[in-house]
C-alpha cells in the first residue's frame, strides 16, 4: 500500500467542488458575495456579512501571512501518526479568509507569526489538490 492510499482525503461536495476543481487546475479561488463583496471560507450559502445568497467563486492572490499554527500529536489516524508531530498552520489571506493547512519546505521550528506566505498546490490524485503555503520569495 502506498503512502497515498492510507492518507485520508477531503470529502468534497457540491458547496465545495469549485474550490477542489480550482485547485486541481493550480489555482485559488474563494467564493465572494455579490452583494457585499466579503470573502469566505469555509464555502456557506449564504454570506455570513449580510446573509445574501447571491455569491460566485472569484481567484485570489495566494498571498498569506502566518497567523498561528500547532503540532498534533498521537493518538492521529494511522498517515499522521507515522509523521507526528503534524503541524497544522491557519493562515491568513491578503484578501481576508483564513485558511487550515500546512506550511511545506520550512522547518516547523521556524514558524514565525506574521511569516510571509504563498500558495501552493500538492497533488494528491487525479481529484484532489491540497492548497498548501510555502515561504514567499
Amino acid at each position: 500500500m502506498t503512502m497515498l492510499a492510507d492518507r485520508p482525503l477531503p470529502e468534497i461536495t457540491p458547496l465545495t467542488e469549485p474550490f477542489w476543481a480550482a485547485a486541481r487546475e493550480r489555482r485559488l479561488v474563494m467564493q465572494r458575495c455579490d452583494d457585499c463583496k466579503a470573502y469566505r471560507f469555509p464555502p456557506e450559502v449564504g454570506c455570513y456579512a449580510c446573509s445574501s445568497m447571491n455569491s460566485a467563486w472569484e481567484p485570489v492572490s495566494g498571498r498569506a501571512t502566518l497567523y498561528t499554527w500547532t503540532a498534533a500529536y498521537p493518538p492521529l489516524l494511522p498517515y499522521f501518526a507515522e509523521r507526528a508531530p503534524w503541524p497544522i498552520a491557519v493562515v491568513q489571506l491578503d484578501e481576508g479568509p483564513r485558511l487550515t493547512t500546512n506550511i511545506v519546505d520550512v522547518p516547523y521550528e521556524e514558524y514565525v507569526f506574521g511569516m510571509a506566505l504563498q500558495a501552493d498546490f500538492q497533488q494528491l490524485d487525479d481529484e484532489v489538490a491540497l492548497v498548501v503555503f510555502r515561504r514567499a520569495d
